[in-house]
């Protein structure tokens, strides 16, 4: 039985520490269900995951776009979603997984061209998909499982080697491991392109991490994972 993270989780005040991380993600339902999971965690720091809705361009471009509107005020911008504070972090979070004009390529790219330019901005990406972070919760290693390259494969593979698939009521208080196995797994080859089962969302859990891993191996020993 799963209890409600409001039990699971005492959230205090925020201090005069805290920090937000916000996050971009392309899809609208697994990604942002899995960094929801740490918003509860701790008061120092405040997850915040924008949320797309139906008709908001997703492509790496277009979630560049919608995040630079949220976060960044300007003359034709003055009332940004957020307001963003010295050891704020953004991150956007892609997949490689190309579409059929093989644009995608090029916009991440662009995307980390652009946000090399700003301080404090970050992407982070999956070869080919969301799930290559998900399975290395419970995986120190990728084996071979035939169409490797090909997302949906990923999706279903996934499921199936996670005992009652990924679920993120309570699978992210793994995400200690995930750090290490999908650190130790990552491949890039000289241009940066990443090798298929690496994922970069390593370095996102990283920055937050430190802050939240006492509280996690505390609910760990409560829920006896």
């Amino acid at each position: 039985m799963l209890l409600s993270r409001n039990r699971l989780f005492e959230r205090k005040p925020a201090t005069r520490e805290a920090r937000s991380i916000y996050i971009f993600c392309e899809g609208k339902r697994r990604e942002k269900n899995y960094f929801d999971y740490f918003r509860e965690m701790d008061s120092r720091i405040n997850v915040e995951v924008y949320e797309l809705n139906g008709e908001e361009d997703n492509s790496p471009l277009g979630l560049l776009e919608i995040a630079k509107r949220s976060i960044i005020e300007s003359e034709v911008n003055p009332n940004p979603s957020y307001t963003f504070q010295e050891n704020d972090e953004v991150w956007i979070v892609l997949d490689t997984d190309p579409d059929q004009q093989e644009s995608r390529k090029e916009q991440i790219d662009t995307v980390r061209r652009e946000i090399s330019k700003l301080d404090a901005w970050f992407v982070t990406e999956s070869n080919p998909c969301f799930e290559v972070w998900l399975y290395y919760h419970f995986h120190e290693k990728v084996e071979p499982f035939g169409s490797s390259d090909i997302c949906k494969t990923w999706k279903v593979m996934v499921n199936k080697s996670i005992s009652g698939g990924f679920d993120s009521r309570k699978h992210p208080l793994y995400v200690e491991r995930a750090t290490t196995n999908a650190e130790v797994n990552f491949k890039a080859n000289e241009s940066g392109k990443l090798s298929v089962g690496s994922t970069e969302v390593f370095r996102l859990s990283k920055s937050f991490l430190p802050l939240i891993l006492k509280k996690i191996k505390e609910v760990q020993v409560r829920l006896g994972l």
